[in-house]
């Protein structure tokens, strides 16, 4: 019976939509909600939207909808329900996007309705839908072309407004804020002559773990950046030109923190992704759901940590009773592994990573009680959010994240790199300058074990001399044990080594490049 319902509005709304287009009605107070209403039922939004601005009659009676309210209702119903019906990505591709930017324009060139919507966005009026197109309108304006797009960006310096963006409880919409939030400050830095941070490619504002400098990131990965789809993959000839100006080694050292970061989260992004898909290839994380949390856990070995309940029984552990329980867990130290990493769920929004606290005495009993360990910095949200959950799920991750850590943290805190000029300046047919025997360990201490500061004497004799006669003899210029002769190719790598800084020598022994 709905269903029906549905189709004879729908029938009826696609009417008024053709009779606005062709001018036999015109818009009315009665008939404006209808008609934006009648915009976002058309199934094909490309061709929706083409007969709206293509027709003189369809942009005149837009322009007029817009104007006919600026009531909460209207701006959550209607105008939002308008705007979000924009957000399809195919509308980006008519000529070029400049369809899409009419329309936009169109609404916010009707003063009284746009005034309306930025202040029931700072008085927080706006609902979860009307702050949905709320925020996705503001990013449109601010990727104007730059003499438009300043004229926006006193809207999201205004403390309120940012506030109620960056901490929207939709996902969508603070990743979204992260990036007005972004593009709004590299608009006041040029503006002021200064070079924008990062560029229009450059990091920052991706969301909220994404800086433009290295070391404000955490390590640890948010909940925001681990459902965002848009990495910070630069082109390998940015890389490879950036690399060779002045400034380059930061370049170079940020280059690689990133991208090692990026598998890092691309790892944690795919197990978590299998819980939730049922055709998934790869084997399933180990999961437990409908947890409650009861307290929390602290004593003097460790710092505390929530204290998770289990509705049922765990599955290894339910056909065991009594001594058996405990004795499963000391001869199983892989189940639910002391310190490994975990993410925590709420009703299927990704909340915090955390890592498991493994106290025997609370998993044994019935129901078990698990401990978890979250940072510092999510546990007010973390808390918030499990208050109102209906199901609280932990996934116990296998990627290494420990293992990444260290290298990331060193690279946060590199400035400086050995063989710098050679690594990231040197170009095909450059030659490469010798290696400073006298001021450190060289290939010859690699080699021998037992190098001779008076050998360095005698090197350009004995390369002189390899170059002569590749299987030259070098026990006596090396002072080995025995008699060693390389071949035609071992012996071009040794004099490379010899000449040069750097050498890459591949593969099987006497295989150069």
């Amino acid at each position: 019976m709905s269903d029906a319902k549905s189709s004879s509005r729908s029938v009826k709304l696609r009417a008024l939509f053709g009779k606005i287009l062709s001018g036999k009605d015109t818009i009315t107070e009665g008939n404006a909600r209808l008609f934006l209403e009648a915009i976002a039922d058309q199934p094909d939004h490309t061709i929706c939207i083409q007969r709206l601005v293509g027709s003189s009659h369809g942009f005149k009676a837009l322009q007029s909808s817009f104007s006919s309210g600026n009531t909460p209702s209207f701006l959550n119903g209607p105008i939002a329900k308008f705007l979000i019906y924009l957000e399809a990505p195919e509308l980006k591709t008519i000529c070029g996007g400049e369809v899409l930017r009419q329309v936009i324009l169109n609404f916010v060139e009707t003063p009284i309705t746009w005034n309306s919507l930025v202040e029931a966005a700072r008085s927080e009026k706006l609902t979860d839908q009307g702050i949905e197109a709320f925020s996705w309108l503001l990013l449109q304006l601010l990727s104007l072309p730059k003499e438009k797009a300043i004229t926006y960006v006193a809207i999201i310096q205004d403390n309120i407004i940012q506030k109620v963006l960056l901490e929207s409880c939709q996902v969508s919409v603070r990743l979204r804020a992260q990036r007005i939030v972004h593009i709004a400050q590299t608009l006041t830095t040029e503006s002021k002559g200064e070079k924008g941070p990062g560029g229009e490619r450059g990091p920052g504002g991706r969301h909220d773990n994404d800086f433009v400098e290295i070391r404000k990131i955490s390590i640890l990965p948010t909940p925001d950046e681990l459902v965002s789809t848009d990495p910070f993959l630069p082109r390998p000839s940015d890389v490879e030109n950036s690399c060779k100006l002045s400034g380059g080694l930061a370049f170079h050292i940020d280059t690689q923190f990133r991208l090692l970061r990026e598998d890092m989260l691309r790892d944690v992004r795919e197990e978590i992704k299998t819980t939730f898909d049922a055709k998934a290839h790869r084997r399933k994380s180990f999961s437990l759901e409908n947890l409650g949390m009861i307290g929390v856990r602290c004593d003097e070995r460790q710092p505390w940590s929530l204290q998770l309940q289990c509705l049922e029984d765990l599955p290894q552990l339910r056909s065991r009773k009594g001594h058996a329980r405990k004795e499963f867990l000391k001869d199983n130290l892989k189940f639910l592994k002391h310190g490994s990493m975990t993410c925590l769920l709420a009703d299927d929004e990704i909340v915090t990573l955390g890592t498991i606290v493994r106290d025997e005495d609370l998993l044994v009993q019935i129901p078990p009680v698990l401990c978890l360990q979250i940072p510092n910095v999510a546990v007010e949200r973390a808390l918030l959010r499990i208050k109102s959950a209906k199901n609280i799920k932990i996934v116990q991750l296998s990627t290494a994240l420990f293992a990444y850590e260290p290298v990331l943290r060193q690279l946060q805190e590199m400035k400086e790199l050995s063989l710098e000029e050679e690594i990231l300046r040197w170009e095909h047919g450059k030659s490469l300058s010798p290696p400073k025997y006298e001021m450190r360990d060289d290939i010859l201490n690699v080699i021998t074990g037992n190098f001779n500061p008076n050998m360095r004497d005698s090197i350009p004799d004995l390369i002189a001399n390899l170059e002569r006669d590749p299987s030259f003899d070098l026990k006596d210029p090396l002072q080995l044990p025995s008699s060693t002769k390389l071949d035609k190719s071992q012996s071009a790598c040794f004099i490379a080594g010899l000449r040069q800084k750097v050498t890459l020598i591949q593969g099987p022994p006497g295989m150069q490049d």
